[in-house]
């Protein structure tokens, strides 16, 4: 009897423990879920956990600038007869392409949308250890036909910006993707941007702001209308914008907007002048 009391007492208390144990951990993981991790520098700058019902924003101190290799691209094949020197220079061979890729492959890259850019400074998005971007402005049908099926190869996707009044036209030696050609990367799980409708330049003072506010928001309007969902992320032609540029972005609800400044770090709390 008296040893039954002494076995008996010790496993009560362990038990007891072992609950408090559990019920402590449950608590602290959820704990977890909410806080900001930080990582050492060189690696992924910061990892937030939230739950899929989550949508508080970031705390201030994990906004900070990251770096993220984003490429930018034009013609992806071969030149067409005498081309000019703009041409050429706008143009990578698809074999040079494919060599690029393969080596980001090789060195562990892995390629996000822009989309998943904006949700990381969300807190909503896990950012790759070695990410980079594929951006492709213009919504050339060599893209398309060319660079589309080589990020598929090594599982990549890319960023198609489209001039939403240019599909299926010609223009000189540039034939532009049909809106057909533009669904079946988008299925393919590419991403679809705006490049405006009719690639004016946002820098030029010809333009008044309610120029610049309809053109931008029906680019939205016209990508919605063709393929089913509205972007809120824009590739500016020429790289050139302005800051009323950008008010009337953002006034259609761009979130995102890409220049032509060379860099590879992104200031998460300025995602409407982001360098490639």
């Amino acid at each position: 009897m008296n040893l039954n009391k002494k076995i008996i007492g010790p496993l009560i208390f362990a038990t007891l423990v072992l609950i408090g144990t559990l019920v402590h951990q449950y608590f602290y993981n959820q704990k977890i879920i909410k806080e900001v991790k930080f990582k050492k520098a060189g690696d992924t700058t910061y990892q937030y956990l939230v739950t899929p019902k989550d949508t508080s924003p970031l705390p201030e101190i994990a906004r900070v600038s990251i770096k993220l290799p984003i490429l930018m691209y034009h013609h992806v094949g071969s030149l067409p007869p005498k081309p000019n020197a703009v041409r050429k220079d706008l143009t990578v061979s698809s074999d040079d392409f494919e060599k690029q890729v393969k080596w980001l492959a090789e060195n562990n890259y892995h390629s996000i949308t822009l989309k998943d850019l904006h949700n990381y400074s969300l807190g909503r998005f896990t950012m790759p250890q070695k990410p980079a971007i594929f951006t492709f402005d213009d919504g050339y049908l060599d893209v398309f036909s060319n660079a589309a099926p080589i990020l598929k190869k090594y599982n990549f996707v890319g960023s198609f910006a489209i001039i939403t009044q240019f599909p299926g036209t010609q223009n000189a030696d540039n034939t532009y993707a049909s809106w057909e050609d533009i669904a079946t990367a988008y299925l393919a799980g590419n991403e679809i941007i705006s490049h405006t409708q009719n690639h004016f330049d946002g820098k030029n003072p010809k333009y008044s702001a309610d120029f610049v506010n309809k053109n931008l928001c029906e680019s939205k309007i016209d990508i919605k209308n063709h393929l089913g969902f509205e972007t809120n992320i824009l590739i500016y032609p020429y790289g050139h914008y302005t800051q009323k540029y950008i008010e009337e972005a953002k006034k259609c609800g761009f979130v995102i907007g890409l220049t032509v400044h060379e860099g590879k770090k992104v200031n998460l709390d300025n995602l409407m002048e982001i360098p490639r």
